[in-house]
């Protein structure tokens, strides 16, 4: 209960209860019961079925959480940066990102990856992985004068992925290709309308364009060399050292939610439609083909992102070396009973 608001008639009221045994109204009773409420940010439409979990797993942590819509990993950044937040999901280009503009932030908790899929319009029959196909369509576009166009949001964690997988296959991505910067729900609508060749997008937009029937799966840049941790939570560095009980509930919170459904695309499956507003095949395909869920943390793949945005030149360093001192496991080890160890890779 908190004492903002507290006359000191209430006081001494609470107090003469106390010592005579004398019952409080319910509404006391109520405020001394009430749940801590989190403020929770997360990107508009994305994790369904976390958000459909988090109330019955908050419940054994006495927590609440408000969940706040954000356009963008920027502007969650910026908001648990100004104290709006007290957690929130990021990308492992934005905690790079963090790391580069020292916001004290600490990664606490891995959500999982999945969310790079490039798409290709149906008429260009290419087939899927074909990456000799598409480096001869580079090549014969430019020559023509007509370069292949890729539909990207500029500066997103997919933008990134899109350049490096480009440059791998010695395509130059601001030379012998155009990037197109548009938003992720136009992506279906610009495949369809043939304003892009190619869109690198989010496995919702990527689901969404191979169901209307104009696209086909190119690539799913997940595993392997593509890496597989794209998403986790952050706090603030203050909040850990102000209310660390507060945040081990938040974390353990998140690790009971996700183990209801972590590895188990049936279940993801049914807590996303109570959220998303999706067509169900779309769901379907997003969950059992594209994403993946753990509360651990690749942390090689973190030092891999750092490592390629310097490369790109987004960020004026390689900031690998100093990514660990960004990351705190020991809230995601108390609450999953795992090491350290364990929790820096699946």
């Amino acid at each position: 209960m908190t004492t903002s608001g507290i006359t000191r008639r209430m006081f001494g009221v609470a107090t003469t209860a106390a010592m005579t045994g004398v019952a409080l109204p319910a509404v006391w009773m109520g405020r001394a019961l009430a749940s801590d409420a989190v403020r929770e940010g997360i990107q508009i439409g994305a994790l369904g079925a976390l958000r459909t979990a988090l109330p019955a797993a908050g419940k054994s942590s006495d927590l609440t959480f408000d969940v706040k819509d954000f356009r963008d990993s920027t502007a969650a950044l910026l908001a648990i940066e100004q104290g709006e937040l007290d957690i929130s999901n990021t990308t492992t280009q934005h905690l790079i990102r963090a790391i580069s503009e020292t916001i004290p932030v600490k990664w606490v908790c891995g959500w999982g990856g999945g969310y790079n899929v490039l798409v290709a319009q149906r008429g260009l029959n290419l087939k899927q992985g074909d990456n000799a196909a598409l480096q001869s369509l580079a090549a014969s576009r430019k020559q023509s004068g007509k370069p292949v166009i890729f539909g990207v949001p500029t500066g997103s964690l997919q933008h990134a992925k899109l350049a490096v997988y480009l440059k791998s296959l010695q395509i130059d991505p601001d030379k012998d290709v155009q990037i197109a910067n548009i938003p992720f729900p136009n992506h279906p609508r610009a495949l369809d309308a043939g304003e892009v060749d190619l869109a690198m997008t989010l496995s919702a937009f990527g689901a969404i364009a191979i169901e209307n029937g104009n696209a086909t799966l190119f690539l799913h840049l997940f595993g392997g060399s593509f890496g597989k941790q794209e998403v986790g939570f952050i706090v603030t560095e203050k909040l850990i050292k102000e209310k660390p009980d507060l945040v081990q509930r938040i974390v353990s919170t998140h690790v009971d939610a996700m183990k209801t459904f972590m590895g188990q695309p049936d279940k993801q499956i049914e807590l996303e439609k109570k959220y998303s507003r999706l067509p169900d095949p779309v769901i379907a395909m997003q969950e059992r083909d594209f994403l993946r869920y753990n509360f651990r943390t690749n942390m090689a793949d973190i030092k891999t992102m750092a490592r390629e945005l310097h490369q790109l030149g987004w960020v004026k360093e390689d900031y690998g070396p100093k990514v660990e001192s960004f990351v705190d496991f020991s809230f995601v080890a108390k609450a999953s009973g795992l090491s350290p160890t364990d929790l820096s890779s699946w």
